[in-house]
C-alpha cells in the first residue's frame, strides 16, 4: 500500500507505505474523547511506515488519556495521527487520506470513497462502544488477539 495525506489546511503532509498493522474501528475513550466520535477509524503502520514529508515542524504533541500520543497540526488542528507511547505503529485517520476518485456524477466531481482495502476488518475496545454494531466485523476487548465478543458485547 502506498497512500499520501495531509492535514485541512495542507501545512503538514504524510507518506505511508507497506501493509497496515490493523485497520480498525476504536471504540477506547482515548480515541473518542480526542475525535469527538465513536469509534475512530484507524489504520495503523509501523513507525519506520510513515513518512512526514512536508510540515514536521507544524506537528504539534498532546498528551491525551493514559499514554496516547496525539499529533496534530498546530496551524489547522487537524489531528494527523496518534500512537499509544512506546507501541511499534502510529495510527493515521483514512478522513486524512487524499484519496479523490474522479466521479462526473457528483456534484463534486470526485469521490473520496475508500477503496475496499481501506475499509476496516475489526472493531477493538469493543467493550467501550456507545452503542451496539450489528455489522459482520469481529468484535474485540482490545487488539487483535484479545478475547472475541457479541454484537451486544457479551463474550463469545
Amino acid at each position: 500500500m502506498d497512500l499520501s495525506g495531509q492535514c485541512q489546511c495542507g501545512k503538514v503532509t504524510f507518506h505511508a507505505k507497506g501493509a497496515p498493522i490493523m485497520n480498525v474501528y476504536c471504540h477506547c475513550r482515548a480515541c473518542s474523547r480526542a475525535m469527538g466520535m465513536s469509534p475512530v477509524h484507524l489504520v495503523c503502520f509501523s513507525k519506520d511506515g510513515i513518512e512526514i514529508t512536508a510540515g514536521e515542524g507544524n506537528l504539534q504533541m498532546v498528551q491525551g488519556h493514559g499514554k496516547m500520543e496525539h499529533y496534530h497540526c498546530n496551524q489547522c488542528l487537524t489531528q494527523v495521527y496518534q500512537t499509544p507511547a512506546g507501541a511499534p505503529f502510529n495510527a493515521l485517520f483514512p478522513t486524512t487520506f487524499r484519496i479523490e476518485t474522479p466521479d462526473p456524477s457528483l456534484p463534486c466531481g470526485v469521490s473520496c470513497k475508500l477503496p475496499t482495502e481501506l475499509l476496516p476488518t475489526v472493531h477493538i475496545n469493543y467493550e467501550n462502544r456507545l452503542t451496539d454494531w450489528a455489522d459482520d466485523l469481529p468484535k474485540l476487548t482490545g487488539f487483535p488477539g484479545s478475547p472475541p465478543l457479541k454484537n451486544n458485547g457479551t463474550p463469545m
